[in-house]
């Protein structure tokens, strides 16, 4: 009996001492690795949406004033001047709408703009050359479809509608000046480019750059002759188109 216990107590004495080394003859437990976590691709930017913005930039064109109604018969229809050069500077403000179907945006967009667009030229015979007749905007209005193609925060488009502005012709000889004016409608086309730079949860800020071209036609200026520096000052159909060069910035609400 007294060997047994002492033998067993040998046993669990050795299995005491060695078991680092019986440890190191057990299998090794599995490793158990965490998932690698998803990859989440940013959001694709959406253009769908209300937007209101401010524009401005410059107009540069054509304008010439022809007779229609000259006392002598034979000078209606002759030019009162050659063609000459209006310009200016533009400036006011924009709200429109698009929506995005996928890489494709379509819109709708309307401004208007204060403008001091102006241009004058020398009277040319048989009229009164010692006249200077002008050409002038003080407001500028388009209403236009827009139609393009998005790159995520990047929209390239082509726009066109119908234009107003308003226009008005001054006539000076010594010792006077006569005007009139009116609201003129023409059609505009052209082609831009917006960029949304800056989002938060409530709306976008977008930059957009521009090209219009418009043509207002001929407009019946003056209604009856008046006797003006020694000659008379006839009423006159006015040519007028607008090449217009322009920024903006837009905000965008990202309503539902």
């Amino acid at each position: 009996m007294r060997k047994h216990v002492f033998g067993t107590a040998a046993v669990l004495f050795a299995a005491v001492a060695g078991g680092p080394a019986f440890a190191a003859d057990l299998p090794a437990a599995p490793q158990v690795y965490a998932p690698p976590p998803a990859v989440v691709p940013p959001p694709v930017y959406s253009w769908t949406g209300c937007y209101l913005g401010i524009e401005g930039g410059g107009a540069f064109g054509q304008s010439q004033h022809s007779s229609v109604g000259a006392i002598v018969p034979a000078n209606n229809g002759l030019p009162i001047t050659d063609n000459f050069n209006v310009s200016g500077g533009i400036v006011g403000g924009t709200t429109g709408c698009n929506y995005q179907i996928s890489n494709f945006v379509i819109g709708v967009e309307n401004d208007i703009s204060w403008t001091n667009i102006s241009g004058t030229a020398n009277d040319i015979p048989p009229f009164n050359v010692n006249a200077r007749s002008s050409t002038t905007e003080s407001w500028l209005d388009t209403l236009r479809g827009r139609v393009g193609v998005a790159w995520d925060r990047f929209f390239l488009y082509g726009t066109g509608g119908v234009a107003f502005t308003g226009a008005g012709v001054n006539i000076c000889a010594t010792p006077g000046c006569v005007s009139d004016s009116e609201t003129r409608t023409g059609w505009v086309a052209g082609v831009g480019g917006e960029w949304a730079a800056w989002t938060v949860p409530a709306g976008t800020l977008t930059f957009k750059v521009e090209y219009l071209y418009a043509d207002f036609g001929s407009g019946r200026f003056i209604d009856a002759p008046v006797p003006l520096g020694g000659g008379n000052v006839v009423p006159r159909d006015v040519k007028l188109t607008n090449e217009i060069f322009r920024g903006g910035v837009n905000w965008k609400f990202n309503w539902p």
